[in-house]
């Protein structure tokens, strides 16, 4: 004797045959930081001290529970962040950075140490770590 199955009750929001009919707003998301297109050389995280690795670790996690919105909001020296010009940055700009593009984002992860790159969606991939702030003028 079979068992009859009872099919699940609701609407699927999304599986290989229904897609999300939803909009994602990513600014009240926090940002997911991403080392996928991080630059070799002087400002690679291989240059940091073991110190500025824990650094952006801890400045990370105090950023989980942040919406990019919020971070909008915040003093650029503390969780918040600070707009680069492209014109401004000393390094060689990766190949993917086209000219359209006008300014990258600057987070600081010890002290007003910068890590700089950029935002696509919630995703903040960084592509330098200014340890000894010479990327760019600080004025």
């Amino acid at each position: 004797m079979s068992k009859k199955r009872k099919i699940k009750s609701g609407r699927p929001r999304q599986g290989p045959l229904v897609k999300s009919q939803e909009t994602i707003n990513y600014s009240q998301k926090p940002p997911i930081f991403s080392l996928e297109r991080l630059q070799s050389g002087k400002y690679c995280l291989s240059s940091l001290c073991q110190e500025d690795k824990a650094s952006f670790s801890d400045s990370q996690f105090k950023r989980k529970n942040i919406s990019w919105y919020e971070v909008d909001k915040i003093d650029r020296h503390g969780l918040g962040t600070e707009k680069i010009p492209k014109s401004a940055i000393r390094a060689a700009l990766p190949p993917f950075i086209t000219d359209d593009f006008s300014h990258f984002i600057a987070f600081r992860y010890r002290g007003r140490a910068p890590m700089v790159g950029y935002r696509q969606k919630d995703v903040f991939f960084v592509l330098w770590f200014d340890h000894d702030f010479t990327l760019y003028d600080h004025g």
